[in-house]
């Protein structure tokens, strides 16, 4: 489960006076557990890793029981990605990539997330059980940064200065003469309200 603060956390947050809201999020654990058990080429991990922190940003927002899915399809050496995040706090997340296409582009120097994602679509879910109507937004994807997608979804949908940032990296520890690998991650969305946008465009009159 996701705790509101440390690792695994969510910390959602307000400047009043800025009009400005967003969600910060550092994960260990929860990132490290999804992308030790696939053994992906790191490349591919760290772009997972940047999905899942998404995903958790984007879904932690709802306000009721259900599930966020946040879903790639394209035709790039990594051609899905797949994250289901659960607003109880699970969250499950899959790669399907093609090895040789991969390791070309990393030989090449080319293995960058849009360079690994291709051109495709980008398709965010939500699912609110049996019952209920489910929500979904998507979005072109030109061989952009996932960062990049999130910015363009939330211009067409919500038309909201937003800003998202995404981190994943690898961690290497020597405990008792073991070296230890651990994945980490973190995130942040920031959006400026309907007011500060307002507020700007009064400044500059």
């Amino acid at each position: 489960a996701f705790l509101p603060a440390g690792d695994d956390g969510v910390r959602p947050f307000e400047v009043a006076a800025l009009d400005v809201r967003g969600r910060a999020i550092q994960m260990g654990p929860a990132v490290d557990a999804i992308l030790s058990r696939h053994a992906y080429p790191p490349p591919v991990s760290r772009l997972l890793g940047e999905a899942i922190v998404l995903a958790v940003l984007l879904g932690s927002s709802l306000k009721f029981d259900g599930k966020f899915i946040l879903q790639t399809e394209t035709d790039g050496a990594v051609d899905m990605l797949v994250v289901d995040y659960l607003t109880t706090g699970g969250v499950r997340g899959y790669a399907r990539f093609d090895a040789e296409r991969v390791a070309a582009a990393v030989a090449a120097g080319e293995a960058e997330p849009g360079a690994l994602l291709g051109r495709g679509i980008l398709a965010m879910t939500i699912d609110q059980g049996a019952h209920m109507n489910r929500y979904q937004g998507v979005v072109a994807l030109e061989g952009d940064s996932l960062e990049a997608v999130a910015h363009a979804y939330f211009r067409q949908s919500e038309q909201i200065p937003t800003r998202v940032r995404l981190a994943v990296g690898e961690m290497h520890e020597r405990r008792g003469g073991a070296l230890r690998h651990a994945w980490r991650a973190g995130g942040l969305l920031v959006q400026f309200l309907p007011e500060a946008t307002q507020r700007m465009r009064q400044a500059d009159l």
